[in-house]
């Protein structure tokens, strides 16, 4: 599921890099484009996978372990590659400008930080249509994390660990975009997609905890989607999508296919593909090796899965291998006490 939607995301990037963002999504309906619903099934995924690990875990320094090692290992490599390796061959400016520039030195800690990432070091991509963004999905990953630690609050604290609780946090949550988006669409940009994505991570915290109590069947897409479509650029109509998402993507998940391979033993490449893909294919343009939407599917889809295997084979998988060591070390420091270090 990961590796679809992040696939899916790639897909929107195919166009947006030769074309630029002026012209909106290419591949969309009524606005919806196939990204944003990518996004907010990450998310939903998201909110399942973590309610689960919480309910497993039950325990803090065990949770962050696993949570940091999945986050900032690769995160941490591709932020340093895009300053000391890919930035001086695709900048714009002299390289004197580029080193010097406080944006250029800044851009790392951005990332890793989950602060703007909506420019990259100096001069980069300058010369493209969608110029200077160094990789366009990085601003999912601060929601992301905020999601971690607002699951990690609500559980640990015991408010919510319950379907009742979640359901509830999950109508709040909906209500609270919807008025943002209809009454305060100035809002910043923290508030309203807190909230937006919020709400998927909850509804996906909500199938996990009531999931003994729902029917695995797509009956809510069948009569999600109707809504959602006539509904057109409606906020309501994003519930009506996380709906028919959440549905679809469950019920493919758990079936029973008959035999259908679910290739669940596939290597995770989701999160390479998902950093990765847009600098890739904006190297490729600035390169003038594909310009082209066919040009990029036939040359910068293979060349991101090759990066991301590498990222996972290389990077992320042997970080995770130290989830048990490193969750020890977090809960030594929390057992420690003030005088331990004096």
């Amino acid at each position: 599921m990961r590796l679809f939607l992040a696939s899916a995301v790639m897909v929107e990037h195919i166009f947006v890099v030769p074309r630029g963002i002026a012209d909106g999504p290419a591949v969309a309906i009524n606005g919806w484009s196939i990204g944003y619903a990518a996004v907010s099934g990450f998310f939903i995924l998201s909110g399942f996978l973590i309610a689960g690990s919480l309910e497993h875990r039950a325990n803090v320094a065990s949770y962050s372990a696993s949570r940091a090692l999945r986050i900032f290992p690769a995160l941490i490599v591709l932020a340093i590659s895009s300053v000391l390796v890919i930035g001086p061959l695709v900048t714009t400016v002299s390289m004197q400008e580029y080193w010097m520039s406080q944006q250029t030195w800044l851009y790392p800690f951005n990332v890793v930080l989950f602060l703007d990432t909506s420019r990259g070091p100096l001069g980069v991509f300058g010369n493209n249509p969608a110029p200077g963004e160094f990789s366009a999905t990085l601003w999912t990953l601060r929601y992301e994390v905020l999601a971690y630690i607002g699951a990690a609050i609500l559980f640990f604290s015991g408010i919510a660990r319950g379907w009742r609780m979640h359901l509830f946090l999950l109508v709040a949550a909906t209500a609270g975009h919807l008025a943002i988006a209809n009454y305060w669409p100035e809002s910043p940009a923290i508030i309203a997609l807190t909230l937006r994505l919020g709400a998927a991570f909850l509804l996906g915290m909500l199938i996990y905890s009531a999931r003994h109590r729902i029917p695995l069947l797509p009956i809510v897409a069948l009569l999600a989607l109707p809504a959602w479509y006539l509904l057109g650029s409606s906020p309501l109509a994003e519930t009506f999508l996380n709906l028919a998402l959440a549905s679809v993507l469950f019920w493919l998940a758990f079936s029973k296919l008959g035999g259908v391979p679910t290739f669940s033993r596939m290597p995770d490449w989701s999160y390479g593909i998902y950093i990765w893909h847009y600098p890739i294919f904006q190297i490729l343009w600035a390169t003038a090796v594909a310009r082209s939407e066919l040009l990029l599917v036939a040359f910068g889809v293979p060349l991101t899965l090759l990066v991301s295997a590498l990222s996972w084979h290389l990077i992320e998988q042997p970080s995770l291998t130290r989830k048990a060591a490193l969750g020890r070390w977090l809960a030594g420091i929390g057992n420690r006490k003030v005088g331990d270090g004096l």
